[in-house]
């Protein structure tokens, strides 16, 4: 089994018409559908079972694709399935089906996209329903269906890790066969990119045909957001189809968690104003999501936003047209920048609050030296008078009678004094803390 994401032997490959120097419309035999579903399951972005090229024809692209290898999907594991042993729900022509592989890939992310490639001998137009069972997993291998079939792949790469997670709701469809007749082609696609066998105005459509993939006699192609048709392409083009569809996956399934960890930390933004912590646990958790954002920024930089440019990497028309076409339908860059824009507004509202906290941290050290210099000021005004007073009573001058005791109301007016300049004091302590407060409390009414 030759392409559109099927196994490419050792022999060297040559694509048939690269001695003439053309590329004409390539006739398949079968119709593949190609399915690609995102998972939760991450490894270690550096595991993989060989270059791409071991896995997948790329015939002159395969040297671009090993040049960016840690940029771009890794086969994890790849295994062939019987095709008798496959059931579907809805698709009546099972008995058609001519073979199937499942497969495992390794994004730089470290997140494992998987997918399911099934042959089918019959026209092109009549797999609606097929799409449909593929697309819900309505699909049994021997006696599992499908999304547990991956997991014990998965699991069988670690044999101690337990997976049990479903499939993740991001998924993409690919279609590989032979164009239908003219008349009917527009049809056909519409029924096919929208899995439904029903009247359509074509005025209002979100298939999109790409340029380069539509430019000669015998090409096809129609983009949607969920499911791609590709005819008329040679095997290499087909297999670089099915790379960007596991980079669109992906990407989706990254971009939807960092919004949903976008808010997660809105709500951890909102939870320390609204239960009234303390000011040290406030800066405690937007310092915190200050450095979640920091990884969410990472993310969607590296995991969204750089994937959507692969003509950098692989210079090829073809390959570029179907990549942009694919992100542009599934809109992806749209959607990673307005999730741009939120990460960076709650960014902004983070080092705003993060202000506000030093204000108050500062205001309450001016509070805390005020009250500590009121205190050393009310000790020194008690102290210092009574410590004048028991030295005058212990020197040994005549000015001391040693007949009186220091109870005596001989002695009133120089303790009436004491006492005076001691309540001076404390009066004029209490005035300076009261005229502190009385400030810090209008500045932050103003």
């Amino acid at each position: 089994m030759s392409d559109g994401g099927v196994s490419s032997k050792p022999t060297p490959l040559v694509h048939p018409s690269s001695a003439a120097g053309a590329d004409p419309p390539v006739k398949r035999t079968t119709v593949r559908i190609t399915n690609v579903y995102a998972t939760s399951w991450r490894v270690d972005p550096t595991l993989s079972a060989g270059a791409l090229g071991d896995h997948l024809r790329l015939w002159r692209l395969e040297r671009n694709y090993r040049l960016a290898e840690e940029q771009l999907p890794r086969v994890l594991l790849h295994e062939d399935l019987d095709p008798q042993a496959i059931r579907v729900k809805r698709w009546p022509h099972i008995s058609t089906l001519t073979g199937a592989t499942a497969w495992l890939f390794n994004l730089p992310s470290g997140r494992v996209v998987a997918a399911l490639s099934l042959d089918v001998d019959c026209e092109i137009g009549d797999v609606t329903d097929l799409l449909e069972d593929c697309y819900f997993c309505d699909v049994h291998v021997e006696d599992v269906l499908i999304n547990q079939r991956i997991q014990r792949m998965m699991a069988s790469l670690d044999g101690d890790a337990v997976y049990e997670e479903d499939l993740l709701p991001e998924r993409h469809q690919l279609v590989f066969g032979d164009p239908p007749a003219p008349d009917e082609c527009e049809e056909v696609m519409q029924h096919l990119v929208y899995r439904a066998d029903l009247p359509y105005n074509k005025e209002h459509s979100v298939i999109c045909y790409p340029d380069e993939l539509n430019r000669r006699p015998g090409w096809l192609a129609a983009v949607g957001p969920y499911v791609s048709v590709v005819c008329g392409h040679a095997d290499f083009i087909q297999n670089t189809i099915f790379l960007s569809a596991v980079q669109g996956v992906a990407a989706a399934a990254e971009l939807r968690e960092i919004r949903h960890a976008a808010y997660q930390d809105v709500s951890l933004f909102r939870s320390p104003i609204r239960d009234g912590r303390s000011v040290q646990s406030r800066r405690k958790a937007l310092e915190r999501i200050a450095d979640n954002l920091k990884g969410l920024e990472i993310e969607l930089s590296y995991s969204v936003e750089a994937p959507a440019d692969l003509g950098l990497l692989v210079p090829s028309l073809r390959v570029e047209n179907f990549h942009k076409a694919l992100f542009d339908s599934m809109e992806l860059l749209a959607k990673a920048e307005t999730v741009s824009r939120m990460l960076e507004r709650l960014g902004r509202a983070i080092s705003a609050e993060l202000t506000s906290i030093e204000s108050a941290e500062r205001r309450a050290d001016e509070e805390r030296r005020l009250r500590w210099g009121v205190a050393i000021g009310f000790l020194s005004a008690v102290a210092v008078p009574a410590g004048i007073i028991l030295a005058y009573f212990g020197i040994n001058a005549n000015e001391v009678n040693p007949n009186r005791s220091i109870f005596d109301h001989h002695y009133l007016p120089v303790y009436l004094t004491v006492i005076a300049v001691m309540a001076i004091g404390a009066v004029l302590a209490f005035s300076l803390y009261l005229q502190q407060v009385i400030r810090n409390r209008k500045q932050q009414r103003g």
